[in-house]
């Protein structure tokens, strides 16, 4: 199913924000000139740039012009899904560190809570989760280590860890060429999730946040092999002719 004509014009304009195209503080071309060098309706421009403000990308006066604004002051943790890949580029190892770093961060109290909070069915899809992690296949054991780190978001029993994971980890398929480069030696390393399932299990929470700690930082020292690699294979995304033949 397509996106609407709206969303595909919300991304554009996103991406060029997010790259300093337009830079803060200088002004959105109208929605006159917009509809007209995208080759759309206003009324799909009106809904983009309605998006770009509620992402805290643009300001908005009425009668006056639509202004860029800096959105390392204004954006929320959403942005931290685009940003890695805007315009179609290969990460930024600065960036993909910052999202790593704070999951570190995020992840460490987590285990911590879950250790003190986790309810016994928890307890049990930690086991469960550890078990088919351990017996699966390599090129699927991301995909079960990222469930495993669901149950202990889960079991932090903490909404707003479980928000900020979810906005942390949005951008990450863990599927993608990414997240198996990024996490598959935190995939693979079986004995320190045990740790991690063992202290929580044991109510320890100073070794399971240990534990946590020992698996999230593996994923931060791959950071920059991994982006140089990725580069070599990524490739520009193609210029954007019209919003509505790249809706088509």
């Amino acid at each position: 199913m397509r996106p609407p004509l709206s969303e595909t014009i919300f991304v554009r304009l996103r991406d060029g924000i997010l790259g300093g195209r337009p830079a803060a503080g200088e002004p959105l071309a109208s929605e006159r000139v917009l509809a007209e060098e995208l080759g759309c309706n206003r009324h799909a421009v009106r809904e983009a740039v309605k998006r770009l403000q509620q992402a805290g990308l643009v300001a908005v006066s009425h009668g006056g012009a639509t202004r860029v604004l800096d959105w390392r002051a204004t954006g929320g943790l959403d942005l931290l899904a685009q940003l890695p890949f805007t315009a179609g580029e290969a990460p930024d190892p600065a960036l993909l560190r910052s999202i790593l770093e704070l999951r570190l961060c995020v992840g460490v109290d987590a285990a911590r809570r879950c250790a003190e909070r986790a309810p016994a069915a928890i307890v049990a899809a930690l086991h469960a989760a550890l078990a088919a992690q351990r017996d699966a296949r390599p090129a699927r054991a991301p995909l079960l280590y990222a469930q495993l780190w669901n149950h202990v978001i889960d079991g932090a029993d903490n909404i707003a860890y479980r928000l900020a994971y979810n906005s942390l980890l949005a951008g990450l398929d863990p599927d993608s060429d990414l997240s198996r480069a990024l996490f598959s030696a935190e995939a693979g390393d079986v004995d320190a999730a045990r740790a991690l399932v063992t202290a929580v299990t044991a109510r320890d929470p100073d070794n399971a946040a240990a534990a946590a700690a020992d698996l999230l930082s593996c994923a931060l020292a791959e950071t920059e092999t991994t982006t140089l690699a990725l580069a070599d294979r990524s490739s520009t995304a193609p210029r954007f002719a019209s919003a509505r033949e790249q809706h088509r």
